[in-house]
């Protein structure tokens, strides 16, 4: 909104509570006579207590602030959906209304680039594009990464698959980080090289181990890779990026 600027002390001793930040943007809200729209970006990753106490000044604004819309995005929807879902949270019980994104179709990918490439005024060789379609599998942050790349003028092709790969493997090393057992690590490395089926991935396990596993071990980690979204029921990569940066982790 032009013409409208909020500021803060963000000093330890001076830094407002979220609570009284989100009174400020309601009452501006009021002021323009529109809602004021408030993102959080991954939203799944509050937790702890700093989680806790956003949850408890979302749940406590959306009582009482008229003027204020929360949107929470997030790509572990099994963990954003256990923070929605639990009983115990102070965000549950509170109506909202889920947007889900889907993977493109190939002529849905086709014209997503195309328009894009024709709107910013480049032109890409229609080689080029089929293969990013076929590579990114109409995954749609993919594919915008990509077209932000090419429009700035950051790498052909290739050096866009590799960046996207790296970054992938970096969000990849941030989730084996929170885990204590190395055995994520090995699942994910013998999912990317397709070993998928119960028995076979179980006894894979253990010769990577040495030791026996046990149904229920196995089925905890598998859930866990599904609840962030990495893996679907059939335990196949949800997105091939991420496939890719699994074989070299």
């Amino acid at each position: 909104m032009l013409g409208l600027e909020v500021s803060m002390n963000w000093l330890p001793d001076k830094r407002p509570l979220l609570s009284e930040l989100f009174t400020v943007l309601d009452d501006v809200g009021e002021r323009i006579g529109e809602k004021v729209i408030v993102v959080f970006d991954e939203f799944q990753k509050s937790r702890g207590p700093i989680g806790l106490s956003l949850h408890n000044a979302l749940s406590h604004s959306y009582d009482f602030h008229k003027n204020l819309s929360f949107i929470l995005t997030g790509s572990e929807m099994g963990i954003l959906y256990g923070i929605l879902g639990d009983p115990k949270n102070p965000l549950y019980g509170r109506a909202y209304l889920e947007v889900r994104t889907r993977k493109l179709s190939r002529e849905e990918a086709l014209d997503f680039l195309g328009r894009g490439f024709a709107e910013a005024g480049i032109k890409v060789e229609e080689d080029e594009i089929e293969k990013v379609v076929e590579e990114l599998d109409g995954i749609i942050g993919w594919l915008t990464y990509y077209g932000y790349l090419k429009v700035s003028g950051k790498g052909d092709f290739q050096n866009v698959i590799n960046e996207a790969v790296e970054l992938a493997k970096s969000e990849l090393e941030s989730f084996l980080k929170t885990r204590v057992s190395k055995r994520y690590r090995i699942v994910l490395k013998l999912l990317a090289e397709g070993v998928r089926e119960w028995g076979k991935l179980k006894r894979a396990i253990e010769n990577a181990e040495g030791m026996e596993l046990s149904d229920r071990v196995l089925h905890e980690v598998l859930q866990s890779l599904r609840n962030h979204s990495i893996i679907d029921d059939e335990n196949n990569f949800t997105d091939p990026i991420v496939k890719r940066a699994a074989q070299i982790l």
